[in-house]
């Protein structure tokens, strides 16, 4: 068999997936580092629940008409003449954006006076400050806003020391002359209001004396920014015109109040707008009606005057038929004149540049010019995007522009419209003209009598018939008026029943605490395992080496430095005795075998595992000697008690006998070989024919040989005892040999310098289980309990042991 080849059959895994089995076990290990995580991470998540100031969301839904959706229905025909002068024209994103416009808000901001001052309650020792609406115990009386620039926004504190009086500071400064009253005018640093008490005869107000509060002012420009940047306006499907507002804020209540506040300014801007047209219309007709009315009213005194004066009772049969027809055609004359008015009206609307986008429909005077209805309607529509996007962007933007350059096209078009229409009016007033002198002609036959009859019956029914249509179109135009509804309505006012807590989100808190206090270890663990470079388990073993695991020594938590004697029956003394057997399969049939225990660094172990394993193979009846061979740094003498003397150095160096050497220990079969006085010059008395001499005598007297020997990574000794040695055991002590230092060893294996090699895992630390398995995890220091430092000073000199029954003991 190749000394190299293991007798064992030890599995090696050749991939580096993670293990899951040992990332487990590394988690439940340290089970207190989440412990700790999950304190510390579920505290500080309660603390943001318990202080953070509450922020609230409310919502509300409205209805916006929006024709290019077609959800509003569609144009009917009014059973009133130039009804449709007040169709509105509304797209859902332009409303979109002046629901939040400056303009509009600051409307809003304007009528609601209780904004204007923001109210703050101090909690116990000033930690938290949580804002306050109505609720507040006292309220700020004010005449107006547009006080001095340094009060704006300058904090003002108000402690309330009975239900009469309180003090007041300013900038956390107290205002002097001493208490105020309340309803008490303040005048002070540029502020000039009155507190006042919310509600007088408040049972509950002495609960509020000894705390603190403060306030604020702000102006409508402030509010209406900074509630237009955190409103949303959101539609509720994308083919919907039923859009969602909504807005947070400290307080809920006061959130309610601006979302009804805004919805309702916005359907009366709507209306408004609606009815701007309406009214330029009735402005138009009135001033007609003025006209006509001075007329009229001079005409029928005339027709009186002239009936009195001169008896007159009734026209002539022929003279009523010319009189009919002179009316027919100058009523008819008439209208064109009128109708000639409105082209003048839009013509000197078109000259001045009206910015006005309420347009009087030109059905009003009876136009039945369908391009110039269009015309009319697609220049008021241009300017009424123009003036709507205006409230949100500025004018030189590119959809303002390219609304200008759609304004300046209309207009062209409507002003070349408005010259044919004007040219035909003229020829239809013309031919008037014609018809109205041909009837005349006859009339100058009558006599003469009827002819002034008829010509002022003829200007009172001219004027009578002009002011009755006038006076019908204006009725017509009122009723409309009247008629008209918003486009846009409200479906669900803000309440506290669509009011929901955003922040803190409590139970989203606690969950990501509690997901970072598992997080936060798993993290730690795994970087603190990948970045160390110390043998943890066996598999850190396997993956740097094929050298074969003989087995592992479990953990003492005493202070023996011979535990299998002093313990027999401990987990410890089971892991050495685990070993014991392990061994029997990598000496097979050599009755005689020399057990050397090395290791590569001091500190690992390697003397407390070759005197108890000697002491527990001495155990089975056997003779073990027991060799210290780390000639430069002994201490196998403390540990058994022998004092100082003859030893292997003396022995090498020829300057003692075998048997001097050789020492009995109160164990029963085990003999100690000491190491005797530091040599200069261990190596080379290793190397001497006086090492084989004594091997060979030994053997002759043992069943087993165990020696003690140097680190092989600090000196050479380890590999000068090659030859003599059956067995090789290589001391790996968990949390402490670096993995580095197994590559050293895996090329002593691959390179044959140590036949027979085998590894033994030392100071396990186990949980009722040894063996294969390890139980994983790290501190902070690495103590241990058979309380040695392979170099370093007072190695046994701190506490020294008894025992009797065996015949060693240990003194201070």
């Amino acid at each position: 068999m190749d000394q190299n080849q293991s007798p064992v059959n030890f599995i090696m895994p050749e991939d580096d997936n993670i293990d899951i089995k040992r990332y487990m076990s590394l988690f439940i290990s340290n089970w207190y580092w989440f412990a700790i995580a999950l304190f510390l991470s579920v505290t500080i998540a309660y603390g943001i629940n318990r202080y953070s100031e509450k922020i609230y969301t409310v919502s509300s839904t409205l209805l916006i008409k929006d024709d290019q959706l077609g959800n509003v229905s569609s144009k009917v025909e009014s059973v009133i003449p130039g009804g449709d002068i007040f169709k509105s024209q509304q797209n859902l994103k332009n409303e979109m954006g002046i629901l939040k416009s400056f303009m509009l808000n600051y409307k809003v901001m304007k009528g609601l006076d209780e904004f204007q001052v923001i109210y703050v309650g101090i909690g116990r020792r000033g930690l938290v400050e949580s804002r306050m609406y109505k609720t507040c115990p006292f309220r700020i009386v004010y005449d107006s806003i547009e006080i001095e620039p340094k009060g704006i926004n300058n904090s003002v504190g108000i402690n309330i020391i009975s239900d009469s009086t309180y003090n007041l500071e300013i900038n956390d400064d107290i205002v002097s002359g001493g208490p105020k009253k309340f309803g008490q005018r303040i005048t002070e640093q540029g502020f000039d209001f009155t507190i006042q008490v919310r509600n007088q005869g408040n049972s509950v107000f002495s609960d509020i004396i000894n705390k603190k509060y403060k306030f604020y002012f702000t102006s409508p420009e402030v509010l209406a920014n900074e509630y237009r940047g955190k409103l949303s306006v959101e539609p509720i499907d994308k083919e919907a015109s039923i859009v969602t507002l909504s807005v947070s804020g400290y307080v809920s209540g006061q959130e309610i109040d601006y979302l009804n506040k805004l919805m309702s300014v916005y359907l009366e801007y709507g209306l408004d707008n609606k009815n701007q047209t309406a009214d330029s219309t009735i402005r138009f007709i009135d001033r007609q009606l003025k006209i006509i009315s001075d007329s009229l009213i001079k005409a029928e005194d005339k027709l009186k005057n002239f009936r009195l004066n001169n008896s007159f009772i009734d026209l002539s049969r022929e003279a009523t038929m010319l009189q009919n027809r002179l009316e027919r055609l100058e009523t008819g004359k008439a209208v064109f004149e009128l109708q000639q008015k409105y082209y003048d009206y839009l013509s000197d609307y078109l000259n001045n540049r009206s910015k006005d986008a309420s347009i009087i429909s030109p059905s009003v005077m009876g136009i039945e010019d369908q391009l110039l209805f269009k015309l009319v309607d697609e220049l008021s529509l241009f300017q009424k995007e123009k003036e709507k996007l205006g409230m949100n962007i500025e004018n030189d933007q590119p959809s303002i522009e390219l609304l200008d350059r759609q304004i300046a096209e209309s207009s062209a078009a409507l002003k070349e419209n408005i010259r044919n229409g004007i040219a035909g009016l003229k020829l239809s007033i013309g031919e008037s003209d014609q018809k109205i002198n041909l009837v005349l002609e006859e009339f100058n036959k009558l006599p003469v009598m009827e002819q002034n009859m008829v010509k002022i019956q003829r200007n009172f029914d001219l004027n009578n018939t002009v002011y009755t249509y006038l006076l019908e179109k204006r009725a017509e135009s009122g009723i409309a008026k009247a008629s008209n509804i918003p486009d846009n309505r409200i479906i669900d006012k803000a309440s506290y029943f669509r009011t929901g807590q955003i922040k803190p989100r409590i139970k989203y808190n606690y969950m990501i605490a509690i997901l970072l206090g598992f997080i936060f270890p798993i993290i730690g663990i795994v970087v603190i395992d990948y970045l160390n470079d110390k043998v943890i388990d066996k598999r850190d073993i396997e993956r740097k080496t094929k050298v074969p695991v003989i087995g592992f020594i479990s953990h003492s938590d005493t202070n023996d430095d011979i535990p299998v004697v002093e313990k027999p029956g401990s987990s410890l003394a089971e892991s050495f005795r685990s070993v014991r057997t392990a061994i029997k399969f990598f000496i097979k049939e050599n009755e005689k075998p020399v057990i050397a225990v090395s290791s590569t660094i001091s500190s690992e172990g390697k003397t407390f595992i070759a005197i108890n394993l000697a002491a527990i193979t001495a155990m089975l009846g056997k003779k073990v000697l027991l060799v210290g061979l780390d000639l430069r740094k002994p201490r196998i003498n403390k540990m058994l008690v022998f004092d100082d003397g003859p030893g292997l150095s003396t022995f090498l160096s020829g300057n003692c006998k075998y048997d001097e050497v050789i020492k009995q220990t109160q164990i029963e079969n085990l003999s100690y070989a000491p190491s005797g006085p530091i040599p200069p010059n261990p190596a080379e008395l290793i190397e001497t024919e006086k090492m084989k001499i004594f091997m060979e005598e030994a053997k002759k007297e043992f069943d087993y040989i165990i020696i003690d020997t140097p680190p092989v990574a600090i000196v050479t000794d380890a590999l000068l005892l090659a030859p003599y040695v059956d067995l090789n055991l290589f001391i790996v002590r968990q949390r402490y040999s670096s993995r580095n230092t197994l590559e050293m060893v895996d090329q002593l294996y691959k390179n044959g310098e140590l036949k027979n090699l085998a590894i033994l895992i030392n100071d396990i630390s186990l949980s009722g289980y040894y063996g294969y398995g390890m139980r994983y995890g790290y501190s902070l220091g690495y103590g241990y309990s058979y309380g040695y430092n392979y170099y370093g000073k007072g190695y046994y000199g701190r506490y020294n042991y008894s025992n009797r029954e065996h015949g060693y003991y240990r003194e201070e």
